[in-house]
């Protein structure tokens, strides 16, 4: 007997090694099993689409509107005087827009006294896309309406020139709006009051 216990036998030591060799080769076969599968789940990992995000609901092409405006006004014109507006009006929509009705809008705005035709129209060209700087005049009224689906028609209407206006030009703004629409049409029509008006 020595101090780390009693000695195995050759039979004895031939088992062991037997055993441990087994249990070593079970471990690799469990490991070398398994590879395909651990594959196959990089791979799915690294090829799986990236998720794409709902798809944006399609909002109908809001409707438009083609417009031509006449103003009729006596020139020169006086305060007081009659002015008539004659507005064209013509719509068209996207065939999938569910709504195919807009409510149309007409303001009348004028601006002024400029001290002569050049300096109004001097205005109006600097700002094209507004009216000219300054306080506007409304003119009251009522040129509203309802336009359908590829609908047509003229809206007229009659406005007396406010009381009392400085003699000088003034830029009589015509703008119509079509409800739910970038589009909007615009005529800038310069008026004349004299003096004794």
């Amino acid at each position: 007997m020595s101090d780390l216990g009693p000695s195995l036998s050759p039979q004895a030591r031939l088992r062991r090694l037997a055993i441990s060799m087994a249990a070593v080769l079970l471990a690799l076969l469990v490991v070398v099993a398994g590879l395909p599968a651990l594959r196959q789940d990089a791979l799915a990992l690294l090829s799986a689409p990236t998720p794409t995000p709902p798809p944006t609901p399609v909002v109908a092409e809001p409707t438009f509107l083609t417009t031509q405006i006449g103003v009729f006004a006596p020139a020169p014109a006086h305060a007081g005087d009659a002015v008539t507006v004659v507005i064209r009006l013509q719509a068209a929509y996207d065939g999938h827009d569910p709504q195919r009705s807009y409510s149309v809008a007409t303001t009348i705005t004028l601006y002024g006294p400029f001290a002569s035709l050049a300096a109004l129209q001097g205005a109006v060209a600097s700002r094209p896309d507004g009216p000219p700087s300054g306080p506007g005049l409304p003119i009251e009224g009522d040129l509203s309406t309802t336009i359908t689906a590829f609908d047509s028609g003229d809206l007229t209407s009659i406005f007396t020139l406010p009381r009392p206006l400085s003699p000088g030009f003034y830029d009589y703004v015509v703008i119509v709006t079509l409800n739910g629409s970038r589009a909007a049409a615009r005529a800038d029509v310069p008026l004349q009051i004299v003096a004794g008006g």
